[in-house]
């Protein structure tokens, strides 16, 4: 149990080494080329702290002997677009893509019962990660509202799904809103598949102005896609 605690301890550190609450409401990301940004969509169950307990005891350790480091997560408190409604998103980093996939390779030998815990503590469980192609630092302010979007779009339909995008990012800017982290070409394991064609997360002064954007984006011609998800984002 010490050995575990010491881990968690490091583990701690290494994490507001790459995030920080400067103030209670900044939030504040530094990433390094070639290190992978997890972004995981979760629902709890309730009544899963024991069980909780053993994850972060057996998995964790695996976990950050292979480079991990966990984020804080935020809470969804809405979601404006899709009929997905996670209630959870969580960040963390790894420090390199092979590192990343040598985990999923390796873990349910290191812990057998790794998914039966998974699925007793979470209802739903969905993952991305990014590599990331070069320097990435952005800033998120929760007393503004921050804002996760994901797009798919349809095969074939690139060259209309450049232009919706295009249309989009226009509206963001004329209604005073900001692109913090824009993310593509993601993977997603088998069993925990959500892979969006472009994931961005964005960030407006006031909720009115907000407003102002989604009423507009929602006129947009969305012939050209798939499926779209987007959830208001707070500690």
């Amino acid at each position: 149990m010490k050995s575990f605690r010491m881990r968690f301890s490091f583990l701690l550190l290494l994490s507001y080494s790459l995030f920080s609450f400067g103030q209670d409401h900044i939030a504040t990301y530094d990433l390094k080329k070639g290190q992978v940004l997890d972004i995981l969509l979760l629902t709890t169950k309730p009544d899963t702290k024991e069980t909780m307990k053993e994850y972060r005891e057996k998995a964790f350790p695996v976990a950050t002997e292979m480079g991990y480091s966990p984020l804080p997560g935020f809470n969804i408190i809405e979601t404006t677009q899709g009929n997905y409604q996670p209630k959870g998103l969580i960040l963390g980093t790894w420090e390199s893509l092979p590192k990343r996939e040598e985990f999923l390779n390796v873990i349910d030998t290191r812990v057998p019962n790794f998914r039966q815990m998974r699925k007793k503590i979470w209802s739903l469980f969905d993952l991305t990660y990014y590599e990331m192609q070069e320097a990435t630092s952005f800033e998120l302010d929760f007393n503004k509202v921050v804002v996760a979007t994901a797009y798919w779009k349809k095969a074939d339909e690139q060259s209309g799904f450049d232009g919706f995008m295009a249309k989009w990012k226009s509206i963001v800017e004329k209604t005073g809103g900001t692109l913090k982290v824009e993310l593509v070409n993601g993977y997603s394991p088998y069993g925990y598949y959500y892979n969006p064609d472009y994931l961005v997360i964005s960030q407006w002064e006031r909720k009115d102005d907000f407003d102002a954007f989604l009423e507009e984006s929602l006129k947009m011609d969305t012939s050209s896609l798939k499926n779209v998800n987007q959830f208001i984002l707070n500690k």
